[in-house]
């Protein structure tokens, strides 16, 4: 973090990114002029005939996955709201369902991992945010009171937690077999 602790530091990734994204934009007319306007014969990698294409073809695909994969990675950063809101009141969690609690009915925050699959076939594990009742200390709080929150957001959820209700614990269950408290930042 920088000086004032708000701000973060920007390190050499963080001006490459952008240096290399200028740079497909600078390129892209040239490409697409060298590639030319005649046709070509290319195969399709899954059935393997051949067919006719533009050459300007492929160098658009590229320019286009080039800044376009960052553009809406971007886009979706800046549009997604935050998934925990605190006040002094209550706590948000907003996801599918939208659940609310006030502190009092609030026995611990849980930080622990949802076992997922990708693309319906690749296995891989899930980050969530759940709120244990009061009244109930079961695993029911998964499936009801829960949402997907960032790998780095439980020393800020913690923070926030310490601020609005400093009796609140928010415990760690991500590791198997340990579940330390988290600490606020």
């Amino acid at each position: 973090m920088s000086g004032n602790g708000r701000f973060p530091e920007i390190t050499i990734k963080d001006r490459v990114e952008p240096a290399l994204g200028l740079l497909v934009v600078l390129a892209a007319p040239w490409l697409l002029t060298v590639a030319g306007t005649g046709e070509v014969t290319v195969r399709d990698p899954v059935t393997w005939h051949e067919t006719q294409a533009y050459a300007w073809a492929a160098p658009l695909t590229l320019v286009v996955t080039a800044l376009g994969c960052p553009l809406l990675l971007t886009i979706s950063l800046f549009l997604r709201g935050p998934a925990v809101c605190l006040d002094a009141e209550r706590i948000q969690l907003r996801g599918k369902s939208k659940v609310f609690a006030r502190w009092s009915e609030v026995d611990r925050i849980v930080l622990w991992r949802r076992r997922v699959r990708r693309f319906g076939f690749i296995p891989g594990w899930e980050p969530q945010v759940g709120i244990v009742p009061a009244a109930s200390r079961t695993e029911g709080f998964r499936q009801v009171a829960s949402v997907r929150l960032s790998y780095r957001c439980g020393s800020e959820l913690a923070s926030g937690v310490a601020r609005f209700a400093p009796d609140t614990p928010v415990v760690d269950e991500r590791s198997l077999g340990q579940a330390p408290p988290t600490e606020p930042r």
